[in-house]
């Protein structure tokens, strides 16, 4: 009985490693395609979407500074 539950033991943890190890590399792919689509040049513009997010920032911190200055 020791023996069976030795190898269904291990077998458990085997199963186990695979399934953390694919989850770290579906994980992977999801962070790489994420950082591509960030990072690439969009269809029909000049600036990558990183660019045009740091610049509509800049332009509400600009018109939310403006409106909390007024009297």
């Amino acid at each position: 009985m020791h023996i069976f539950a030795t190898a269904r033991q291990r077998a458990v943890r085997s199963l186990c490693q695979y399934t953390r190890g694919q989850a770290m590399t579906e994980y992977i792919v999801v962070v790489a395609a994420g950082i591509i689509l960030l990072v690439a040049v969009a269809a029909g513009s000049s600036s990558s979407p990183v660019q045009q997010m740091i610049v509509a920032l800049k332009g509400f911190w600009t018109h939310y500074s403006y409106l909390i200055s007024l009297p």
